[in-house]
């Protein structure tokens, strides 16, 4: 049975505005003429229409489908399961807050890793949960969430939310399908484990699929910001329970994802050669910076994603070699959180493997 936030349990929230497509569906036809939106009046002069085009400026004045149900198509079918069980959002970040407003009340006690993806604390703290923190695990080079005490501390507080970010962020690791199995088990029932996805299409081996279909209580958060190349419109979708999905629609902001990004997603979506093109060249540059980290003396943790991370001796090190970079104009990620400070994260791209930067990160700072 499904737990959600004491408010939500026994209450159902009326979408009042569902959208032309929803209304197109219950009528069985098409709505040719809208006038009930207060939309404004197409204007050939727009200046979207010369900076962008016509097309564009004609998306950006209507309102998008509110429940985005092309896309849930196409992700329902490229995951297997049913376009109940799918909802988008405006990117992984939007659907962690919903998920929060979906099942914590404050005071709530929700489990993660001291020091993984920080957005998730970010949101927690703000509808007053109580964030409880686990620390890594240290095996051999790798740095990996603990799961068994994860889900100790899960059922010792008797979590509404269990938080799991796999591939990792900031690290890098990446737990195989049968140990996401074994920690849904070893979870209380009432406990969502929210699965954060939001690398896993750079996991290509086929030892490294991920698990298929619906978990129990699990709501999975996929992106199209790095698989798909659009982190500036912001498009997201969660895999979960059509139980989970209809509550969480019920919250859900109706306009977010906007038509532009609607129809944008579409079309990566429907053209799965590009992504897979753009994961594989990323796979190659993420090895390239390995190795080339590697000729530097320096050793980066095993990465499942589209970025290496570097943990160095200290903090202060990783500091230091970070201001250096911003003051030549590179930008590169240092975790804040003090359990990862001393950690630096770089993206697999070309200019990564420059010999200034590579340089810089084994700390040839002159």
């Amino acid at each position: 049975m499904t737990r959600f936030a004491r408010h939500l349990e026994h209450h159902t929230i009326v979408n009042p505005f569902p959208g032309i497509v929803k209304l197109e569906t219950a009528l069985g036809h098409r709505i040719k003429t809208r006038i009930g939106s207060n939309e404004s009046l197409p204007d050939p002069v727009s200046p979207l229409a010369g900076e962008l085009g016509k097309a564009l400026a004609e998306m950006a004045r209507l309102y998008p489908d509110p429940y985005a149900h092309a896309l849930r198509e196409r992700a329902a079918k490229l995951n297997g399961v049913s376009p109940t069980e799918i909802l988008f959002d405006t990117g992984a970040d939007s659907l962690i807050l919903l998920a929060l407003r979906l099942t914590c009340n404050p005071g709530d006690a929700v489990v993660t890793t001291a020091g993984t993806y920080p957005t998730f604390r970010y949101f927690a703290e703000g509808v007053g949960a109580r964030v409880l923190e686990v620390p890594y695990c240290q095996r051999g080079q790798h740095m990996q969430p603990d799961l068994a005490r994860l889900a100790e501390v899960a059922r010792a507080e008797h979590a509404s939310v269990l938080y799991l970010a796999n591939p990792d962020n900031p690290t890098g690791h990446y737990w195989q399908a049968e140990d996401i199995r074994t920690l849904r088990a070893a979870l209380p029932p009432h406990t969502l484990l929210l699965l954060d996805e939001a690398y896993v299409d750079f996991c290509t081996d086929a030892a490294d699929a991920p698990p298929t279909g619906i978990l129990p209580h699990t709501l999975r958060l996929r992106t199209l910001s790095k698989a798909y190349a659009l982190a500036g419109l912001r498009v997201g979708y969660a895999i979960a329970s059509a139980d989970i999905i209809a509550k969480a629609d019920q919250i859900r902001p109706q306009y977010a994802l906007s038509s532009i990004a609607q129809a944008a997603a579409q079309i990566v979506l429907d053209d799965p050669d590009y992504s897979r093109k753009l994961v594989a060249q990323t796979i190659t540059l993420r090895h390239h910076l390995s190795h080339a980290l590697y000729d530097q003396g320096l050793t980066p943790l095993p990465s499942h994603t589209n970025f290496v991370c570097v943990a160095y001796p200290d903090a202060l090190q990783a500091e230091a070699i970070q201001r250096h970079l911003l003051q030549c104009g590179i930008a590169i990620h240092r975790p804040q959180h003090p359990a990862v400070r001393h950690m630096l994260r770089i993206t697999a791209h070309p200019q990564a493997t420059s010999a200034r930067v590579l340089a810089a990160l084994a700390g040839q700072l002159d």
